[in-house]
């Protein structure tokens, strides 16, 4: 596989070795796959690894919880963590996880910018380096990918908490599995689409916000070739920026007329020192917010 990833131009350090791992995100487990085949010399490495997400682990659960209303105030992370692993084995429980329930913008671009910043969940990170990506075809491909899919997450989440009744699917608690392939109420119904109300009672119903850190000019092209992207941005259904990946100036995608420059007021967002300082005691959704950083931390 080196060899062949090496005729195309990659070349991978023999000292660089991958592993598959699936993460639980209902109670932040981490499943190992083909540890055997791990040189020994990858061990260290590795242990070093599971304790750097063992701790993020203990960090999302504490985040998570201040979400549940089962959750008693004042967790700490290892309170936090065992309030999780207990739900998600409770077959009486509705809202085991919450999913993607706060779900509003997604970026497309290199993630330096982002590092360090408290989103409260509420933001896709998707990798993107516009430099290696001067026609964008990369970018292209990401945006036919990524974007039917957030935007059926986020437009799901959007019907199903504006109507649920009409565009969701009720209570999860009364509902039959129908052929292995839908839901219905009880024991007669008609089946029943969208999400149901144990999903959606912290989500805000709006449509996603897709920021992209490229020309505009080269998405312009994009989007006039491509009729998905026409469909979801030209009717609004998404809202798509383009960030200039050299001068950092935002443009936003109109409908009927293209992309115009945004001239919103630039705000400095606060500064504290863990994300818990920020949304300790708050249910609601948080505005974003900097984690302090060690002297001489580049941003961005």
């Amino acid at each position: 596989m080196r060899a062949i990833l090496a005729e195309r131009g990659l070349v991978l350090p023999e000292d660089t070795w991958f592993l598959g791992a699936e993460h639980n995100t209902c109670d932040e487990s981490i499943a190992w796959y083909d540890l055997d085949l791990l040189p020994e010399a990858r061990r260290p490495d590795l242990e070093r690894l599971r304790a750097d997400l063992a701790q993020a682990g203990l960090g999302s659960a504490h985040e998570r919880c201040r979400r549940f209303a089962s959750a008693p105030p004042k967790l700490t992370p290892a309170q936090a963590l065992r309030h999780v692993v207990t739900r998600s084995l409770d077959f009486s429980q509705a809202r085991p996880e919450l999913g993607h329930a706060t779900n509003a913008a997604a970026l497309i671009g290199r993630q330096a910018p982002a590092r360090g910043a408290f989103f409260d969940r509420r933001m896709f990170l998707i990798s993107y380096d516009p430099t290696l990506d001067p026609e964008g075809k990369i970018v292209e491909a990401i945006l036919l990918a990524a974007g039917p899919v957030g935007a059926g997450i986020s437009l799901e989440y959007c019907f199903s908490t504006v109507s649920n009744e009409r565009y969701g699917c009720g209570s999860k608690v009364t509902h039959n599995v129908t052929g292995f392939f839908g839901v219905m109420e009880g024991a007669a119904s008609d089946l029943r689409t969208g999400l149901s109300r144990q999903m959606i009672e912290i989500h805000e119903p709006m449509r996603l916000l897709v920021i992209v850190e490229a020309k505009s000019a080269v998405l312009g092209q994009i989007y006039a070739r491509q009729p998905v992207l026409q469909q979801l941005v030209g009717n609004a259904w998404v809202h798509l920026a383009a960030v200039d990946p050299e001068g950092g100036e935002i443009a936003l995608f109109r409908p009927g007329t293209g992309f115009v420059p945004w001239a919103g007021p630039v705000r400095p967002l606060p500064e504290v020192e863990r994300s818990a300082d920020w949304y300790a005691g708050h249910r609601e959704p948080l505005a974003p917010v900097l984690i302090r950083q060690p002297e001489g931390y580049a941003r961005g």
